[in-house]
């Protein structure tokens, strides 16, 4: 009975690993995300450091979901700072990353 259990806790583990649970908000949609080499013109407003859960029941999440969620965490939090870029700081690291948020003219 204990390996039913286990392979019942595994296989919802896989499946909740697959959802994504981070919504873009309405103002997050406005914000574009840029690599380093296209933030020369834009003007810095500031940091923001955001985090996921990167494992579930022990079972690691999918490294792109969940810079993919990262992604939109920092958008959402870049609209409520009135940027309109963000631009990875850091690499993702046990589900948290830091992005640099920016006002740019043409983004």
């Amino acid at each position: 009975m204990p390996i039913v259990k286990v392979s019942l806790v595994a296989a919802l583990a896989v499946v909740v690993s697959a959802c994504t649970w981070v919504p873009v908000t309405q103002q997050g949609a406005e914000v574009q995300v840029f690599p380093k080499d296209e933030i020369a013109n834009c003007e810095r407003k500031g940091k923001v450091n955001v985090s996921v859960k990167h494992t579930i029941a022990g079972v690691h999440r999918s490294g792109d979901k969940v810079a993919r969620e990262l992604a939109t965490l920092a958008r959402n939090e870049a609209a409520k700072m009135g940027g309109n870029v963000v631009s990875a700081e850091s690499e993702p690291d046990e589900g948290r990353q830091r992005f640099g948020v920016y006002i740019c003219p043409d983004p």
